[in-house]
């Protein structure tokens, strides 16, 4: 079920609104690529909070209880641009790079895959995730 700004996973709600439509958008993009709900709704979160962090936003509203409050990342985890991700292809059939919601590559081989992310990512300056088969991050790179 793709989710709106008004109706959203409840694990979301201690989010600021800023974070949470990031988390949002990225997690109906992972719905439209046939990714579960579940792990969805934990990668779209986790790369919200990254988005962030970044970009030094308030990650959660203030006195929620909850431990994230204000981000502060080092000066070399700061860039403008979106961070590209290598993520397992989910129809099974091999790996694809993404970078705003975008397939930017593709391909049965990872490593294939990987190459050309890294290409693009050196040459915008930004930073490189690469998932495992599961989605979750296995390497960073950051290129800026």
């Amino acid at each position: 079920m793709p989710w709106t700004y008004d109706s959203y996973p409840t694990s979301m709600k201690n989010l600021t609104a800023e974070v949470r439509r990031k988390a949002i958008d990225i997690a109906n993009a992972l719905l439209d690529d046939k990714y579960e709900e579940g792990r969805a709704i934990a990668i779209a979160t986790a790369q919200a909070e990254k988005w962030a962090k970044r970009r030094d936003k308030q990650i959660a509203k203030k006195n929620t209880g909850g431990t994230t409050g204000q981000a502060v990342a080092p000066e070399s985890e700061k860039g403008d641009g979106e961070a590209i991700h290598v993520v397992c292809d989910p129809d099974g059939t091999g790996w694809i790079a993404t970078q705003s919601q975008k397939r930017i590559a593709q391909g049965q081989e990872k490593a294939d895959v990987v190459h050309k992310a890294e290409e693009k990512a050196k040459a915008q300056q930004t930073e490189l995730c690469i998932h495992n088969e599961q989605g979750d991050v296995a390497e960073e790179k950051d290129y800026s």
